[in-house]
């Protein structure tokens, strides 16, 4: 139970996180996608301020062509085009009257060039700016006002919007339109009036929000609903979560409360059990005390490790260091794991490689689990018939235990993860043993609390050899 509490309470403090972050992306995705939309509106109404101005720059010129020219202004724009070899001669001589052909290069347009600095992108467009010199030579220069009327009834949608005409300078000669404000939305370049750079033309315009949220109201309506509805189920999913978080938190405490309970109690029994054990005489009684009391010590041992491992991501371990004998405490840790697989045949081994008058400052207690947990694991999952060394050293002015044994090893991909809390090593039905995947993770967190290290070398079939270093002081 303490386990499921646990893995539940670790998942659920990370998905306050994730929740907030889902939410948050959520929420940008949709303002990513209006303002997606926002801004093709914006890109649409740009081209179409843009076309509507050079379609009334070409009617305003053709209205003052006509009046240069003395003539009525027709209902419609109209151009009558023939080719010299259709013309008769008659007719040609006409043209040359009226305005003679060119026959020099001075009369010669380029095209290309005429592209490169933005004054007209085809031939029609060079042969209108050409007209636009020839009428403000004419004395009839482009009209404010008049192109101003003729730009709104060419907009299929109103703008508020002002027209600036340029000098060759580029300095504000005229304008016209109703804007006052500063913050126009759209300012469109530099148009040229005519090829000689004598006019320079630019509109500034309002691209207004209401009619984009008139065009799409039901796009946004959705969009908006969604963002809402998938919020709320997120916001609801997470106050569920939180109950029962604190739920679980409070079963958990009580939980924990009564298995710290158990400790008293059971260490009555070891006591009690020890001192029969010292006491009998009855070499099949001694037997069995002993393996009772390896038991209950083990369900002791046990239940330590569940409380390190519930506790260590609330506070700290609180040590207790004092001056320890290692080579006792790896004998304690033999006597107790000899009885308790007394039916499974195996070998433990001591090796004592201590130098003389060594001192080792740790607190006894939690390395003796240690020791247990990693001997215990070398019995447990191995073949009848396994051999167990515990090897005590010194090395770089560390205390160094290892555990060796030659059982069944285990594989690579499997090392890096096996001191993470309630993680399992899988392998076959054959093999599967009873077990929480709490040992390690609590050996590690008490050799990470005395400033030391563990790790593992092991090789599947091979067996596997657990080491950990302490400062002896």
């Amino acid at each position: 139970m303490i386990i499921f509490v646990r893995v539940l309470d670790y998942k659920m403090r990370k998905y306050y996180y994730i929740t907030v972050i889902a939410v948050a992306a959520i929420v940008l995705l949709q303002a990513f996608y209006v303002m997606s939309l926002y801004n093709r509106y914006v890109d649409e109404n740009i081209t179409k301020i843009n076309d509507a101005v050079r379609v009334s720059i070409d009617k305003e010129l053709h209205l003052r062509s006509v009046y240069l020219d003395g003539e009525i202004p027709r209902k419609h724009q109209y151009i009558s085009i023939q080719t010299m070899d259709d013309m008769s001669p008659r007719e040609i001589d006409s043209l040359k009257r009226l305005s003679p052909i060119p026959t020099d290069e001075k009369h010669l347009y380029n095209i290309d060039a005429a592209r490169e600095k933005g004054i007209a992108q085809t031939s029609a467009e060079l042969i209108s700016q050409v007209l636009q010199d020839k009428a403000f030579e004419g004395g009839v220069p482009l009209n404010l006002n008049t192109l101003d009327s003729i730009f709104v009834k060419n907009c299929s949608r109103y703008f508020p919007h002002t027209f600036f005409l340029y000098n060759k300078d580029k300095q504000v000669v005229a304008s016209a339109g109703e804007l006052e404000i500063d913050d126009y939305g759209y300012t469109s370049n530099l148009i040229p009036i005519g090829i000689k750079g004598l006019q320079y033309l630019q509109i500034k315009a309002n691209i207004q929000l209401l009619p984009f949220l008139l065009q799409d109201v039901w796009t946004l309506v959705l969009s908006a609903i969604l963002m809402v509805f998938v919020v709320l189920c997120m916001a609801y999913h997470l106050i569920v979560i939180r109950r029962k978080d604190r739920l679980l938190q409070r079963r958990e405490d009580t939980i924990n409360g009564t298995i710290h309970d158990l400790k008293t109690p059971l260490n009555s029994v070891v006591a009690t059990l020890g001192w029969l054990k010292s006491d009998e005489s009855n070499l099949s009684k001694k037997k069995a005390i002993e393996i009772s009391h390896a038991e209950v010590k083990h369900l002791v041992c046990n239940i330590e490790s569940l409380l390190v491992t519930v506790r260590k991501d609330r506070k700290r371990l609180v040590l207790k260091k004092d001056e320890i004998n290692v080579l006792l405490l790896a004998e304690v840790v033999k006597s107790g794991m000899d009885a308790l697989y007394h039916t499974k045949p195996h070998n433990i081994e001591i090796v004592n490689d201590l130098p003389e008058g060594v001192t080792v400052f740790a607190d006894g207690m939690y390395i003796e689990n240690v020791i247990r947990n990693l001997v215990e694991n070398a019995l447990k999952y191995s073949d009848n018939g396994v051999t167990v060394k515990v090897i005590l050293s010194v090395a770089g002015g560390m205390l160094q235990v290892s555990v060796q044994d030659n059982g069944w090893g285990i594989a690579p991909q499997y090392q890096k993860k096996l001191f993470r809390q309630f993680y399992q090593v899988p392998r076959g039905e054959e093999k599967i043993r009873s077990g929480y995947g709490i040992g390690l993770a609590q050996s590690k967190y008490i050799i990470d609390e005395h400033k030391g290290k563990i790790s593992v070398k092991s090789a599947e079939g091979e067996g596997s050899v657990f080491m950990f270093t302490i400062p002896l002081a």
